[in-house]
């Protein structure tokens, strides 16, 4: 698929949830000492902006990965990278054998975001 072809989803509510989970991944490559990206700025500096000044884009590139595309407003810069859903993706397993009262059901996840984004007509 070329990336002009990509479906692309907006979301419009819940963003803080969204800073929020890009601030415990952040947290996580810093405790790795992953830091020094371009990358890494960009998305420390994001997670630290009021939901109202940032826009959050998502295309679901397969059961559990999807591609994030973000920009922190006014600016025109947009960053880019792939997800992949750990919760959800443990959700599905332990829903298989039967275990439905785990913690992991309460914990907001990137799935849960991406069932609530509309669709967007924006090209990136």
């Amino acid at each position: 698929m070329k990336e002009t072809e990509v479906s692309w989803r907006e979301l419009m509510t819940k963003k803080e949830e969204f800073l929020h989970i890009l601030r415990i991944l952040n947290h996580y490559y810093e405790m790795r000492g992953e830091t020094k990206s371009k990358q890494f700025a960009f998305r420390r500096s994001l997670a630290d902006s009021p939901p109202e000044s940032v826009q959050i884009f998502f295309s679901k590139l397969g059961p559990f990965e999807y591609q994030v595309a973000c920009r922190i407003l006014p600016e025109e810069q947009i960053e880019t990278w792939i997800h992949i859903d750990g919760i959800a993706e443990e959700r599905e397993r332990l829903g298989q054998i039967g275990n439905t009262e785990h913690p992991v059901f309460s914990l907001v996840c990137l799935g849960d975001l991406f069932a609530i984004s509309l669709p967007s007509t924006v090209s990136i």
